[in-house]
């Protein structure tokens, strides 16, 4: 993941002025990771206000739901495999240091 020019915003690609993560082609960057859908989280919107597709109020339907990632104190942890915990704590460990190094180059 390139450290120069990320992350910055994809206004030709996604139309808003949000900044994303690139790779090295400059492509948007993709991580798969296994982790736990919270529906119900704090920042979690995905119920019928938010969807109103048929009120023309949204024309597209959104989710918004928060990721937590495997670990071992979830009571169905046993049902994972180790190798499937240690790689859901490595990508939450990447995703902090990329935000981190940001707001400390930013600050």
């Amino acid at each position: 993941i390139p450290l120069e020019n990320n992350p910055h915003p994809l206004c030709t690609f996604m139309n808003d002025s949000v900044e994303y993560w690139v790779d090295g082609s400059g492509s948007l960057l993709h991580m798969k990771f296994p982790a736990r859908l919270d529906l119900n989280g704090q920042y979690s919107r995905i119920g019928p206000y938010f969807n109103m597709p048929s009120t023309g109020v949204c024309q597209v339907a959104q989710a918004q739901f928060e990721l937590r990632p495997l670990h071992k104190s979830n009571p169905l942890s046993s049902h994972y495999p180790q190798e499937a915990l240690d790689c859901s704590a490595r990508a939450l460990d990447t995703l902090v240091a990329l935000t981190n190094e940001v707001e400390d180059a930013r600050n």
